[in-house]
């Protein structure tokens, strides 16, 4: 019998490239602690969702990976190639799903790494909102992004990067439109993190910002 539940993947990039658009406001080592802190709360939140049947952290670093197999979820490398970064995120994302479909997965959902206020019950309806033998997206909080991309009985075809939510439209996948807040808002600035921490922070992103004495 096919398992209905959804296999989610969440790809995380190196630390040393992390959140560089919050290099004014955090320093670097604060920078990737808070990557780790957000991973933690959103495999936190998608592992406990029961439609949710396995996690799957694709990465190149070590520390993420080791966050990742901590969490209970399992760990994929992502490619090296001589690509831009959406490039690589994509092909990773691509062929981790095309081996799961190999291997009998039928509902697979990309899921982003920073979504600190995420609630199980926003994630939980979204899975269920998504049709099947179709791609579904959650888009960000400023409509251009792509929070989550749902594919159930049909590929992946990710298309993560700049203005994501409109190249995966253009690409057939379908717009959910829940009232999903924590779901939508992946943080990429120091306005999103105060934005999250309006909604209500996971425990492992409040615990790193009360220790280094953050504040929105």
């Amino acid at each position: 019998m096919t398992d209905p539940r959804v296999h989610v993947l969440i790809a995380v990039k190196e630390l040393s490239r992390a959140k560089s658009r919050m290099t004014p406001d955090f320093p670097a080592d604060a920078r990737r602690r808070l990557v780790i802190a957000m991973l933690r709360d959103t495999l936190a939140v998608a592992a406990s969702v029961p439609a949710v049947g396995a996690l799957t952290v694709i990465t190149p670093d070590s520390d993420v990976a080791a966050v990742a197999v901590e969490c209970g979820a399992d760990v994929s490398p992502e490619p090296e190639q001589p690509a831009s970064a959406a490039q690589r995120l994509n092909a990773a994302l691509a062929s981790t799903a095309a081996e799961l479909s190999g291997r009998g997965v039928e509902n697979i959902a990309a899921l982003q790494a920073d979504l600190p206020a995420v609630r199980a019950g926003e994630l939980a309806a979204a899975l269920a909102a998504a049709p099947a033998q179709r791609r579904s997206l959650v888009t960000d909080h400023r409509g251009v992004g792509t929070s989550a991309l749902i594919a159930r009985g049909v590929q992946l075809l990710p298309q993560f990067g700049h203005h994501s939510a409109d190249h995966h439209l253009r690409s057939g996948a379908h717009a959910l439109s829940g009232h999903w807040p924590g779901l939508r808002l992946d943080v990429d600035t120091a306005e999103d993190l105060a934005r999250a921490a309006h909604l209500g922070l996971g425990p492992a992103t409040r615990a790193l910002l009360a220790e280094i004495g953050w504040r929105p």
